[in-house]
Order: C-alpha cells, then structure tokens, then sequence
C-alpha cells in the first residue's frame, strides 16, 4: 500500500468535510420584507431591542420555530420569519444585473453578486 497516497486521500477528505461542515453552518443573508421590532427573545412577550425597515439587508445567525435571529446594526435580536425575504426580486433576482445567462452561475454575497461562466 502507498502510504503517501492513503495520506494524500485522507488530507483531502479531511479537507472536503470541512469545507463542506463551514458552508452548511455559514449565516445566510436575506432582506426584511416590512418594518418590524427586534426582540431580545424569539417570543413576543420579549422586549424590543432594535428595529428592521422594509428593503434593509440582514444576516440570518439562528432560527428557531418560526423566528430567525439577526445580525444587525446595534443590539441583535429576533424576528417572526414572515418578516424575512430570500428572494425580494422573484422576477429578476439580481438586480441592475439581467441575471445568469448562456450558462452562468450567479452568486450572492454580502457586498453584491457575481456572476461565473460564459
């Protein structure tokens, strides 16, 4: 057996779960879809402790029952899921782009898109 290439493989696989670990537990970004208080807690009995406006990007960090909790701007905090947009723009998901075409892969990321191929 060639002990370099049995150390070369678990490298690699050591590498592809991890990697695939990260992406699986990276925070998702969305846009809120109307105004809404931020909740210390994911209750609404919990004190407000911020504010979202409609338009306003996010990052979702957690999600529990029908609340997601965000990273923003001053205190973090929750909000009830139909507050929360992943696709604002059903008809042209990126904006002042026409999108993917002739076989292009397009992503999202916190600072705008990009788009990969032809």
């Amino acid at each position: 057996m060639n002990i370099s290439k049995t150390l070369k493989t678990a490298a690699l696989a050591i590498v592809v779960v991890a990697a695939t670990a990260g992406a699986s537990l990276a925070a998702q970004w969305a846009w809120v879809d109307h105004d809404a208080n931020v909740r210390q807690f994911h209750t609404n009995a919990s004190p407000v402790v911020n504010w979202v406006s409609e338009g306003q990007k996010v990052k979702i960090i957690a999600s529990w029952n029908n609340w997601y909790k965000l990273q923003i701007p001053g205190p973090d905090g929750w909000v009830k899921k139909n507050v929360i947009d992943f696709n604002p723009w059903p008809n042209n998901p990126w904006p002042n782009n026409p999108g993917p075409v002739n076989g292009q892969v397009c992503f999202w990321g916190q600072y705008g898109y990009i788009c990969l191929g032809n």
